[in-house]
């Protein structure tokens, strides 16, 4: 792969801004009350993946996504309930079906302002926004959505949890600084990654398992999938079909539910077992009479969970699928800011190895044209 040619094509692309981390002003909000995110898409899978992999039981139980545009039951609101609309382009459909929906119920127009998150630019929503006194956190023009985990996007719900929003911008700050200079662990791992992904490609290995032993980091495989997706399943310059099928999986829940089709079904699949090393948290287990297991004793559920993911890991290579190993130190702000942005520059720098553009979904496009069409909106 000619990993710094590629490199030098995403740094000069016209969508290409999400390499430039910068600190945002971001409001401060009542880690309290609840956060109400109105997006879709990219304009949401990174916020809830930092919600689930950093917020405690009272901010998980306080986050509410809000983006099937189909009605939750008895969904009231709260007095200290805080809106946040989100949507790069302004245009997004299921973020109007809410706004929309919102407007209708007892206690609205006693809430605080929206927060919007958006271009600030003409769009719908930025102008609405404007009109009606509402805060707008900028999403660059040059960052895509699906990229889109270093502006408000990510660092808001960071901010209202209370954690380290500088240490997540730090880690993708040194990420993209070790590809750059050509040296670094984070480099070499970019590189290493991104040659063994082509060449299982060329040898007709297109689907690829994301699977983060940690429960906390489930939401991290969804945003993976969007990344992939969106960025690699296109038509080359030359006609050809290219790409990659992402498949979202957590460990250890579907190494019972998935791992018979990875290991016996067709040889057209890849898996990365992800781990996350750090301290945990000390346990005593108390098998009872008859358990099958009486040497739970003195074991500890995390041993159990990197037990799991080896023996995973080791069953996959030994019925030749190919296996990525990644490992992260300990689930912190810093260590998933560098991972998020790995991907982000893996993903680019494979794009442009396929001979496409990671950049665009003009696929996406159309199908929203012809939903608009069905409703009569276009």
């Amino acid at each position: 792969m000619d990993f710094r040619n590629h490199w030098q094509a995403i740094k000069t692309h016209p969508m290409g801004g999400w390499l430039h981390v910068s600190e945002s002003n971001l409001p401060t909000l009542d880690p309290a009350g609840r956060l109400l995110w109105c997006g879709i898409g990219g304009s949401l899978l990174p916020s809830e993946t930092l919600v689930r992999a950093f917020g405690d039981e009272r901010a998980r139980l306080n986050w509410v996504p809000l983006a099937s545009p189909e009605p939750v039951p008895d969904f009231r609101l709260r007095s200290d309930d805080q809106l946040v609309y989100a949507s790069k382009s302004g245009k997004t459909l299921e973020l109007w079906t809410w706004i929309s929906r919102l407007r209708t119920l007892p206690g609205f127009g006693d809430l605080a302002a929206p927060i919007l998150i958006t271009q600030d630019d003409a769009n719908p929503l930025a102008t609405w926004g404007r009109a009606n006194g509402c805060s707008i956190l900028p999403i660059p023009l040059a960052v895509g959505g699906r990229f889109s985990a270093f502006t408000p996007i990510g660092t808001l719900p960071l901010a209202w949890m209370g954690r380290d929003v500088s240490a997540f911008l730090r880690g993708g700050r040194e990420v993209i600084a070790q590809v750059e200079a050509n040296q670094g662990p984070w480099c070499d791992r970019i590189a290493a990654t991104g040659d063994r992904l082509l060449e299982a490609h060329q040898n007709g290995i297109t689907d690829w398992v994301m699977m983060p032993y940690a429960t906390r980091l489930d939401s991290l495989s969804a945003w993976w999938v969007q990344l992939v997706a969106e960025s690699l399943g296109k038509v080359a310059k030359d006609g050809i079909r290219k790409g990659f099928t992402p498949i979202r999986a957590v460990g250890p829940v579907d190494q019972h539910s998935q791992l018979q089709r990875w290991m016996a079904g067709p040889r057209n699949l890849g898996v990365i077992v992800m781990t996350v090393a750090g301290p945990a948290a000390p346990e005593r287990l108390d098998p009872p009479p008859g358990c099958p297991y009486p040497g739970l004793a003195g074991l500890q559920g995390a041993e159990i969970l990197r037990a799991q993911a080896e023996g995973t890991a080791e069953a996959l290579a030994a019925a030749d699928v190919p296996v990525l190993r990644w490992s992260m130190p300990e689930l912190n702000e810093w260590e998933l800011g560098a991972f998020m942005m790995a991907w982000q520059i893996i993903i680019g720098i494979l794009g442009f190895a396929l001979d496409l553009d990671p950049f665009d979904q003009l696929e996406v496009e159309d199908g929203k044209q012809r939903t608009f069409k069905r409703l009569g909106l276009g």
